[in-house]
């Protein structure tokens, strides 16, 4: 499950259990307008409870192609350290931003990195 906010050129996801392509299907649409609309796009994502995520999430997140991708310049990345690895590779497949990873009692400071210019 994923729950998905957004405020000014900053989209919020929080990803609970595991990841399905449905969840996929309604982070996209997001991602993209704000990549249309902004200029420079920041990327908070929290894991929580995470599981993973299903085999057709996963190849569809391989598949992940973006307009103007270069306008998402960072992605801050909280959660356990077993799926940072995992997370950041999928990533890495489609963009260029800055990732970091925050452990989840580094929240806080995440959401200040995310959002400083």
């Amino acid at each position: 499950m994923v729950t998905i906010y957004k405020r000014e050129a900053t989209v919020y996801m929080v990803a609970e259990f595991k990841l399905d392509a449905k969840d996929y299907e309604n982070l996209i649409p997001v991602l993209t307008e704000q990549i249309m609309a902004h200029q420079e796009v920041k990327w908070y994502i929290e894991m929580k409870n995470f599981e993973g995520w299903t085999a057709s999430m996963y190849w569809k997140g391989i598949e992940l192609e973006l307009p103007n991708e270069e306008h998402l310049i960072k992605v801050a990345l909280v959660g356990s350290v077993e799926w940072q690895e995992q997370f950041t590779e999928v990533l890495m497949m489609f963009t260029r931003a800055h990732i970091k990873f925050f452990s989840p009692n580094e929240k806080e400071l995440a959401k200040e990195w995310t959002e400083k210019e």
